[in-house]
């Protein structure tokens, strides 16, 4: 099952870039500066992480490459992920190929193209965003709600696993809560620097991370 969904997302892709590249509507690639690598109530590598992206879009459909590098070296923490995504309207569903490289490229086991597999989808109810993302060959669901409080964005994360420990151990729980903020220093006449921080607790784990980033 794993293999054919591998199959079909770099057919996805494939074609995406065959049809789209140059009638794209849109075209994008920045990168975020982060203290800490914290995803979904987990932390990965040490120190600070650059994740640069890049993506391409037309119409309703998106796709892109997105990493996480650690500054601090060693083979930890390193990701590159494929994903492809097409919005509905009321839902957005996306294929994500995670992979894991060594600090120089290479991959000790697989490649960029053989990671581990999610399909996610996304909606809004109301005021809150849910997402919904199963990784088909780990067995592992996880879900999460968001929503503003004021000035503070609210995420909550319900991990559940199989055998496998990826979320809890092999179990199920809330493995994230986050709360965050956002706001924009202004460096010049024309350009102000986005800045944003977040802290994030995962009452499964008993863990708890203040990140701070900026993007450009």
């Amino acid at each position: 099952m794993k293999k054919l969904l591998q199959k079909m997302t770099l057919a996805v892709a494939a074609l995406f870039f065959m049809f789209n590249v140059q009638t794209a509507k849109a075209q994008d690639f920045g990168a975020d500066v982060v203290s800490s690598y914290v995803w979904r109530g987990t932390q990965f590598g040490s120190g600070p992480h650059i994740q640069p992206w890049m993506e391409l879009g037309s119409g309703a459909l998106t796709g892109g490459i997105w990493g996480s590098f650690p500054t601090t070296g060693g083979d930890g923490g390193h990701e590159l992920d494929l994903w492809a995504s097409y919005d509905f309207g009321p839902l957005a569903l996306t294929v994500t190929n995670y992979s894991f490289p060594n600090s120089d490229g290479t991959y000790s086991a697989g490649g960029v193209f053989d990671g581990d597999l999610e399909i996610s989808g996304s909606t809004s109810l109301g005021p809150i965003d849910l997402t919904v993302g199963y990784f088909t060959d780990l067995e592992a669901l996880y879900i999460e709600a968001g929503f503003p409080l004021g000035p503070v964005g609210v995420g909550i994360g319900f991990g559940s696993d199989a055998a496998d420990a990826f979320y809890a151990g092999g179990d199920s729980g809330l493995v994230n809560l986050s709360f965050s903020g956002e706001k924009e220093i202004k460096l010049t006449e024309d350009y102000s620097l986005p800045v944003f921080g977040s802290f994030i607790y995962n009452p499964d784990a008993e863990s708890a991370f203040l990140v701070f980033g900026f993007s450009f």
